[in-house]
């Protein structure tokens, strides 16, 4: 996929997401907005087909349903009718139900054990690492050699209420078996670089992001969690 094409769709897509939380009124603008060049380069250029996405921070479903609006899959009559969290439909591309925070890696480790032929994307946010349940994934998936899961840590350094310490997140997964990159979330050739990054076990890419970005007055800021536009 062509870098430039990928670098105008991410700015496309950052736009049309702020203009989606200023229409509808809806939270999470922050969460949307770290995550916009990981599910450009994600959902233009790497996932084939029959690949899998699970989005695990579930609190990010802004950017996913203009996505799926842009791709066909979610008609513009239905944008703003949909859950703040995404529910389980196939037909719209919605892989999982989540927003409870820590499944989606257990979701998405038993999708990869079904169909090895494939890739299974999760994306999760670093905040979400704390809970219990994705580190039973991680030893799951590592035990198995899961080589067609990859987890994209969206890590823009907060979570719901305080700061998060991503210091020793890369060590934590090496322990557990995986292999680990790290890149810049925000710059597409980066994301590209490690998304191909041919693993034998499972992968983690730990993308280095600031919540809010695009938004000067809550980059980098708690309250970008919380506020529409």
């Amino acid at each position: 996929m062509n870098l430039e094409f990928l670098n105008q769709k991410s700015k496309e897509i950052r736009l049309k997401t702020i203009e989606y939380h200023k229409k509808h009124n809806t939270p999470h603008l922050g969460c949307d907005l770290s995550s916009v060049e990981i599910m450009t380069t994600l959902h233009y250029s790497c996932m084939k087909e029959d690949d899998i996405f699970i989005l695990s921070k579930g609190h990010a479903s802004g950017i996913y349903y203009i996505i799926l609006n842009d791709k066909g899959y979610i008609s513009d009559e239905k944008m703003g009718k949909l859950e703040e969290h995404p529910t389980l439909n196939k037909k719209c591309g919605i892989h999982a139900t989540t927003g409870s925070l820590g499944h989606g890696l257990s979701i998405g480790a038993g999708m990869a054990i079904a169909d090895k032929k494939n890739k299974v994307f999760v994306l999760m946010g670093d905040g979400e690492c704390d809970e219990g349940q994705v580190w039973e994934a991680a030893r799951s998936a590592s035990e198995l050699s899961l080589s067609n899961l990859i987890c994209i840590v969206d890590c823009n350094g907060f979570q719901g209420l305080k700061s998060t310490n991503n210091d020793n997140l890369g060590g934590k997964f090496e322990a557990f078996g995986w292999e680990v990159k790290k890149c810049d979330g925000h710059n597409c050739c980066s994301l590209l670089d490690t998304l191909n990054f041919g693993n034998k076990q499972p992968l983690v890419i730990l993308a280095s992001t600031i919540k809010g970005k695009g938004i000067p007055d809550i980059e980098n800021k708690l309250k970008s969690h919380y506020v529409s536009c």
